[in-house]
């Protein structure tokens, strides 16, 4: 081998470890960015679902019930997607997401200032956070055979 090869072998090596640490610090960076967009997620749902207001079949009232359905459909979205840990936004939002698309879907009468009912607003996508929170609640349940 003469020292045009060595060079060469060497340059090549050195050009080597640089882009293996090059893609080590692409894939740190790209955590941190997915970390960042989590925690995002956490403090948006955590304000949409601030000041959700009963809603009252008897008293329909046409800003709380977009309110309560965008709060629904935020959270579905993150569930469905994976954006944040299920098991985080199934113990913290679970009850109020349960409590609320089930009094929605139980009211078949026109939102107040909209063309829709109550149960027309639960989106297939939140229905599907709703079965699949359900289902994650069903699975916590013991069962034994006799």
């Amino acid at each position: 081998m003469n020292k045009f090869e060595i060079l060469s072998l060497v340059i090549a090596s050195l050009a080597l470890i640089i882009s293996g640490v090059a893609v080590y610090l692409s894939g740190k960076a790209n955590n941190t960015n997915k970390n960042m967009f989590r925690r995002q997620g956490v403090i948006d749902l955590h304000i949409a679902w601030q000041d959700i207001n009963d809603i009252d079949e008897n008293d329909l009232i046409g800003p709380d019930v977009v309110k309560a359905v965008n709060a629904l459909s935020l959270t579905a979205s993150l569930w469905n997607h994976d954006v944040i840990e299920k098991s985080i936004l199934y113990q913290t939002y679970w009850n109020s997401y349960k409590d609320l698309y089930d009094t929605l879907y139980g009211i078949n009468k026109l939102v107040p200032g909209h063309k829709k009912t109550c149960r027309s607003l639960m989106t297939n996508e939140i229905t599907k956070a709703y079965e699949g929170m359900k289902n994650t609640d069903l699975s916590t349940v013991v069962q034994t055979k006799l």
